[in-house]
């Protein structure tokens, strides 16, 4: 094995690695320093090097020090790695990035749950697999090609091109001028539908937007009726190369007009002026794979690689199964 050297970033580094995710084929807007300050209340980044150049890591959102996992709004992290060159062998790329691999897993082998799902960008995962974490597949939908809006619309199954037209008839307008509060009333209505507790709490979510905001990464849209009342929205992230559909949400009454399939299409044709891609962010819940499926994106694998010792496991589950009790104790 190759003398790499691995460690921790000091926060005076975090532009290295900023730089390193825009050049990683696996990197995104969810690996940038700034989206896990939102996000997190603690993270490391633990960087693979080699003549002290980033060849690879991964950013390590924890709960408590202990617990890493995906944080909340956070759909793909996980290993990245260096931009490979095209001049290398694709089984010698393969080997250096087993190597890398293999060094993380070294570095972190004390961690006592560890739950991601990576970019699916990364198909390789020998390495942990070796190690025997369980590696398991999700799903998501991607319109790779935005260049031709006509093409993209061409390609939605009949049933969203119905909706779209339906909501248009019913008088349903589309409208960015609303905020961050208007956004979480109405995505709490559809938890609400559901009785599933909020997963995150509105100075959560207004935390985040106000960074996302500044750094000009974020868009809402919004579905007014005729009588100005909002009864749908949705919530982008994106940089230059793919625009995310995060949150949505609606009120039940309007659902079955269609307006998050109108607002969608909205959102496909802004992804068109900022983006090269539109990621719908997936789903394992059948009726939403099915809506996504129908607007003609292609399904893209995201594996999630998962390892944990009994005890860690057990009170991790207890406490996410009683979150307003721990809410309660610890002040969270």
């Amino acid at each position: 094995m190759k003398n790499y050297e691995l460690c921790y970033l000091k926060e005076d580094e975090f532009s290295q690695w900023d730089e390193f995710v825009d050049n990683s084929p696996q990197g995104n807007i969810f690996n940038k320093s700034f989206w896990l300050k939102a996000v997190s209340d603690e993270f490391k980044i633990l960087v693979c090097k080699e003549n002290n150049d980033i060849i690879g890591g991964i950013a390590l959102p924890s709960i408590y020090g202990k617990i890493y996992r995906n944080a909340k709004l956070t759909p793909q992290m996980g290993v990245l790695f260096k931009n490979g060159d095209s001049r290398v062998k694709h089984s010698t790329m393969l080997s250096n990035n087993i190597e890398v691999m293999q060094s993380i897993i070294e570095q972190i082998k004390d961690i006592k749950y560890f739950d991601y799902n990576f970019s699916y960008n990364l198909t390789n995962y020998l390495p942990f697999i070796w190690e025997n974490y369980k590696v398991s597949v999700r799903y998501t939908y991607v319109i790779d090609d935005l260049t031709n809006l006509d093409a993209v619309y061409s390609n939605f199954q009949y049933d969203s091109k119905y909706l779209i037209k339906k909501s248009l008839k019913n008088n349903v307008t589309v409208s960015s001028n609303y905020g961050i509060k208007e956004f979480y009333d109405i995505n709490k209505k559809t938890f609400e539908r559901q009785k599933i507790e909020m997963p995150y709490s509105y100075e959560f979510l207004e935390k985040l937007d106000k960074v996302l905001e500044e750094k000009k990464s974020r868009k809402m849209f919004f579905a007014v009726n005729q009588e100005g009342v909002i009864v749908a929205a949705v919530y982008l992230i994106y940089d230059k190369d793919c625009t995310y559909y995060l949150m949505g949400g609606a009120d039940p009454q309007y659902r079955n007009i269609g307006v998050q399939t109108l607002l969608i299409w909205e959102s496909i044709k802004f992804a068109a002026s900022v983006s090269k891609t539109f990621d719908f962010e997936g789903s394992m819940v059948k009726n939403i794979e099915r809506a996504f499926r129908e607007f003609g994106g292609k399904q893209r694998i995201i594996y999630n690689v998962y390892k944990s010792d009994l005890f860690t496991e057990v009170v991790y589950r207890i406490a996410k199964n009683n979150k307003n009790l721990v809410r309660k104790i610890f002040k969270v």
